[in-house]
């Protein structure tokens, strides 16, 4: 199993394996799990039972199910007559009989056509329901196929970006000590212009070094972002739905980046963090379709 798109199609053609039913599934991104299911008049009392089944296979995306019957399939019919009701029928029929002395003469072809005796049902309801769920389950093995084909490509393009992330980190790491010589550089000129030539004081220039890079530093910053970036992969591996938790590493990742460029004193660092930023955002749309 891998990750899986909340995008998918899938479809079961009643003329082939379906016994007369098509049942199409289909679905698109939502942050919970939006369910509509349309039925048959004659099916629509298994709307539960097809709920519980759908849910058990699919947990977020707002998934639409239409099933439809073929003709020949919705125009067999067959005649249900209700003999309890029969059996009341002329019971009372004889009562009356016997109690108002009346000739007791009963019509069979009457009696059928008395109220509610008849009634025409469609179909073998058992024999409909099985074959409804054998063809929900076809149409859903499809679906389920274009999710998981859909999800690898989501997965390689975010491990892709993550990858590059971390390039950026790396590069954001690299430029600290030179960030730190070129501020030191800067400030032993500054202050050799304010003393007018006069030897300047190395302990003095340590000590504001040492403040600035106190003040620049993102290694924490950066020791977070990687182990984000590490759990996210590690994550895009497992078989279980992890839209909800990629979602929340990413709001953590991007905490970090937004401080990272807060602090950036260098064009070069400051332009790899806002790609970082943009990399971030990239994963977010694309996350949003993870079920």
């Amino acid at each position: 199993m891998s990750i899986k798109s909340m995008t998918g199609f899938g479809r079961c053609v009643g003329e082939k394996d379906c016994s007369g039913i098509t049942v199409e599934i289909k679905s698109v991104n939502s942050r919970f799990l939006d369910l509509s299911i349309r039925l048959p008049r004659t099916m629509q009392h298994l709307e539960m039972k097809c709920r519980e089944w759908v849910k058990e296979r699919i947990s977020r995306g707002k998934v639409e199910i239409f099933v439809s019957l073929e003709d020949s399939t919705e125009k067999k019919k067959k005649l249900l007559l209700r003999e309890d009701l029969l059996d009341a029928y002329v019971e009372s029929i004889k009562k009356v009989a016997e109690k108002y002395s009346l000739p007791y003469n009963l019509d069979a072809k009457e009696l059928v056509f008395f109220p509610e005796v008849a009634q025409i049902v469609e179909g073998e309801e058992e024999d409909r329901e099985e074959a409804l769920f054998l063809a929900m389950e076809l149409a859903m093995t499809e679906f389920q196929k274009a999710r998981e084909k859909e999800g690898s490509n989501l997965k390689r393009d975010i491990l892709l970006k993550l990858s590059e992330m971390q390039e950026g980190i790396d590069f954001i790491k690299g430029k600290e000590g030179d960030i730190q010589k070129a501020y030191a550089e800067r400030l032993r000129k500054k202050m050799e212009e304010m003393l007018s030539g006069r030897e300047v004081e190395e302990g003095r220039i340590l000590q504001e070094v040492a403040i600035f890079a106190d003040k620049v530093s993102t290694d924490e910053e950066i020791t977070r972002l990687q182990s984000h970036i590490q759990r996210m992969a590690k994550l895009l591996e497992e078989e279980i739905p992890i839209g909800r938790d990629l979602d929340f590493l990413l709001q953590e990742m991007n905490r970090e980046s937004n401080t990272i460029l807060s602090k950036a004193n260098d064009l070069s660092v400051s332009e790899k963090a806002l790609k970082l930023k943009n990399h971030i955002e990239k994963i977010r749309e694309q996350v949003q379709n993870i079920e």
